[in-house]
């Protein structure tokens, strides 16, 4: 038995080693090559767009379209690719169509070219970027007879194109009737803020529906006009300011808004926030003044409490009840710096205190009187990150103090005109005017300036007029 079955193993194995003679014909097939096609288009929403791809063949010169079948196929980009919606533009060989994907978006775009005789499909992909009018550029905020109204600077069709009140020229719902605020952008979005209320708005048409309330976003019950004086963002997440109470969102470790952190535990006690907060970033403390106790506190993220501020400084008392929080911002001068002017109450006279804020360093660096023109009265600051100069205005003029020379020196003066914000950026400084006499639609101004070293005249960059009383801008992208 054994024997015939390995007779047979061998007679399997040598019928393996035969040679193979068969005839195999391998025919090319027919390809196609995909030209004239750019990698990107940019359009705005409702445009038309036309591509008129130049197709090669190399098995049929017949020209004849009906024996392909043609798609374009757009999806939207979300995070390093295209894993978003998918969205059927055409079945055409040319696509001329008009373009009503959401706007202010990328799309991956793919031209496929189908020979039905194989069924073999040949693809081109390009990138296609959908705007609107507000796609890109600035928001303004503005006071116009007690109403907040919001323009925009767009990029398109060029930049920058004035659009005035955006919100109704869109027919957006977005509840705006109060005085205005701030236009606030963190991590969560877009913020428009007005005495009755805060609410988030669809950055690509502007739309609202009443969960956009910043209210909806609080692990706690909130009402849906509450307002937020202040968003603050910061690289860990953001910060809510709402009736002298801050609150966090950390989205580092997914902590929504929940109760304030104005709170001494060793005191069982909470204080009254300034919308004035040092901020840099979610490893370095973040310096508050409690108004309640007229002294500095820090707060670190994204612990559910604040702390006093470090023992060890002998340039000024932390806590001074003599003294008024003006003004205090942190900035990269000096590797991290928080600037805070305090005024004090009985004699009118403002010191300025200058704090050493890091990932790990809190020190005091100087303290002392700013002996300044009408520095008492001033409305508006700012504090150059560059060169150190602090910024003040009273009225229509613009003064710069120079803490090291302990000099003043006024760098505008608009009579007949206010300053209603005072903005330092990274390449500038930002100046809004208003009218005094109006009108009221169109009498403020934003304008830029480079602010130059060794206290040079500043330098207009910028300047757009056509605004209410500017009182927040923020930058869309």
């Amino acid at each position: 038995m054994y024997k015939y079955i390995f007779l047979l193993l061998c007679m399997i194995a040598m019928a393996g080693c035969y040679k193979d003679e068969g005839n195999y014909d391998y025919q090319e097939i027919n390809s196609v090559e995909i030209s004239g096609i750019d990698s990107s288009y940019a359009v705005m929403q409702g445009d038309p767009l036309v591509i008129k791809p130049v197709l090669s063949f190399t098995k049929d010169q017949s020209g004849d379209t009906s024996k392909y079948s043609y798609e374009w196929l757009a999806i939207a980009k979300y995070g390093a690719g295209p894993y978003g919606e998918r969205f059927q533009l055409a079945n055409t060989r040319n696509l001329d169509i008009h373009i009503y994907l959401e706007p202010s978006k990328d799309y991956y775009v793919y031209y496929r070219v189908i020979d039905k005789a194989t069924g073999v499909t040949f693809k081109y992909r390009f990138m296609l970027t959908v705007s609107i009018m507000t796609s890109k550029g600035m928001l303004i905020l503005s006071e116009v007879n007690g109403k907040a109204r919001l323009d925009m600077l767009s990029e398109y069709p060029k930049k920058y194109t004035m659009y005035t009140d955006v919100l109704t020229m869109l027919g957006s719902q977005v509840p705006r009737d109060g005085a205005p605020i701030e236009m606030g952008v963190v991590s969560t979005g877009y913020y428009l803020t007005t005495t009755a209320g805060t609410h988030k708005i669809n950055t690509s048409n502007f739309g609202w529906q009443p969960a956009n309330s910043i209210a909806y976003e609080f692990q706690t019950n909130m009402p849906d006009n509450m307002v937020a004086e202040r968003l603050i963002s910061y690289s860990g997440g953001a910060l809510c300011l709402s009736d002298g109470n801050l609150y966090v969102y950390y989205q580092v470790s997914s902590i929504r808004y929940n109760v304030p952190v104005n709170y001494i535990g060793s005191e069982g006690k909470y204080f009254k926030v300034s919308k004035h907060i040092s901020v840099g970033s979610s490893i370095m403390p973040t310096i508050l003044y409690d108004e309640t106790n007229h002294r500095f506190i820090r707060y670190q993220a994204p612990n559910a409490e604040s702390n006093y501020m470090p023992d060890g400084g002998t340039l000024f008392n932390y806590q001074d009840p003599t003294k008024d929080l003006l003004y205090m911002t942190w900035n990269n001068y000096n590797n991290g710096m928080t600037f805070a002017l305090l005024k004090d109450r009985a004699t009118q006279q403002v010191m300025l205190a200058r704090m050493n804020v890091t990932n790990t360093l809190l020190l005091q660096n100087s303290y002392g009187q700013v002996v300044a023109p009408d520095i008492e009265k001033a409305t508006q600051f700012a504090v150059d990150p560059v060169n150190g100069y602090l910024f003040y205005s009273v009225g229509g003029r613009l003064y710069e103090y120079d803490q090291s020379l302990k000099t003043t020196k006024v760098m505008l003066d608009r009579p007949g005109e206010v300053i209603s914000l005072l903005r330092s950026t990274s390449d500038g400084l930002v100046v809004c005017y208003y009218k005094q006499a109006g009108p009221a639609e169109t009498g403020g101004t934003w304008e830029k300036y480079t602010v130059p070293p060794i206290n040079g005249d500043l330098q207009l960059k910028e300047s757009y007029g056509g605004f209410g009383r500017i009182v927040s801008y923020a930058n869309k992208s």
